[in-house]
């Protein structure tokens, strides 16, 4: 048994080296990317929220049924959407909402809830105050100039409710086109719903179960390391010094591995996500959040690798001391 003890402590080694290496990055990775505030943190830092008036520019002028969109504003373009969006949802309304989207989102994920739904009330409230003229008057202002006939088809529509074609009024007819686009923009924000339901759980083959049962396992994830460095204490340890030795051995090649993995691994990791995301991530999300697959893929990265790096250094600086131990043992000998 003597003779055969030190290669079978050497593949008890490589065992757990390579288990707890994928271990750390596995337990972080579900510790940190199924919850709403990495993400609130980083998509701060990241633009996030100025980009979602281009997003809903984006869904409105590319919808199949156009006789969806508000009355008198089919054909606008999409650059005319955002400005329109942009005036609309102003930076203190915007980080709320796309916070609730993710808070949402990730309730959803973890199965605490069946759907997916925004607070639209912020929405309405904007639109129902001076913000939500405004706004309607600089969609207004982007538009080609009104003849006085269009001036007055555009005031006779929106009482009637016919279709119009919006354009620029003059601005000795604007004062008179104000109380209808404030009745408007009032009545709008009563027909639209308090909640927004995105995306609702299927009734059979959910796939959020797969994807439960995938993070239940990697939980349980660091349990095969353990067994592995036990194997390598029952077969190599038989003193304080071998115990120093194969477990500085273990301890500093996985510290090694996982602190120039933090450093270098971002690049390669990322694009690994990306591309699982690009193809996963539609089942679990709407289109709407979809759009921001890179965007995922980076916070993810950024929030399993911050962990690992630092967890690497640990495990480097353990190693370091249990062979400093293992020296002054030695040393008295």
């Amino acid at each position: 048994m003597t003779t055969y003890r030190k290669p079978i402590a050497i593949l008890f080694t490589i065992a757990f080296v390579v288990t707890a290496v994928m271990a750390l990055l596995f337990f972080n990775f579900d510790r940190r990317a199924f919850t709403a505030e990495t993400y609130q943190q980083a998509f701060a830092r990241e633009d996030f929220y100025n980009k979602i008036p281009s997003l809903l520019a984006q869904s409105i002028t590319s919808s199949t049924d156009p006789a969806q969109q508000p009355l008198g504003m089919q054909g606008m373009s999409t650059e005319t959407w955002e400005s329109f969006m942009r005036t609309l949802l102003p930076p203190e309304v915007l980080k709320p909402l796309g916070d609730d989207v993710l808070i949402s989102t990730f309730a959803y994920i973890n199965m605490e809830s069946d759907s997916i739904e925004v607070d639209l009330a912020p929405v309405k409230t904007s639109m129902r105050s001076e913000t939500g003229t405004q706004a309607a008057i600089a969609l207004l202002r982007t538009l080609p100039a009104c003849t006085l006939e269009q001036s007055a088809l555009i005031m006779f529509g929106m009482f009637t409710g016919d279709q119009v074609q919006l354009c620029n009024p003059p601005e000795n007819v604007l004062p008179m086109l104000m109380p209808i686009i404030q009745g408007q923009m009032q009545a709008t924000a009563t027909i639209i719903p308090d909640r927004l339901t995105l995306v609702t759980a299927p009734p059979q083959n959910d796939p959020r179960q797969r994807l439960q049962t995938i993070r239940f396992f990697m939980r349980l994830s660091p349990i095969l390391p353990l067994i592995f460095l036990l194997g390598l204490t029952l077969v190599a340890v038989r003193s304080p010094n071998d115990w120093l030795t194969w477990w500085g051995i273990a301890l500093g090649i996985t510290g090694f591995i996982t602190f120039l993995m933090g450093v270098l691994g971002t690049p390669i990791l990322r694009a690994v996500l990306e591309s699982v995301l690009t193809k996963r991530l539609p089942n679990y999300l709407p289109s709407f959040l979809a759009d921001f697959t890179g965007d995922f893929a980076a916070v993810m990265v950024r929030a399993q690798l911050t962990p690992v790096l630092w967890q690497g250094l640990t495990l480097a600086i353990i190693d370091s001391g249990m062979f400093a131990a293992g020296y002054f043992i030695n040393k008295k000998k």
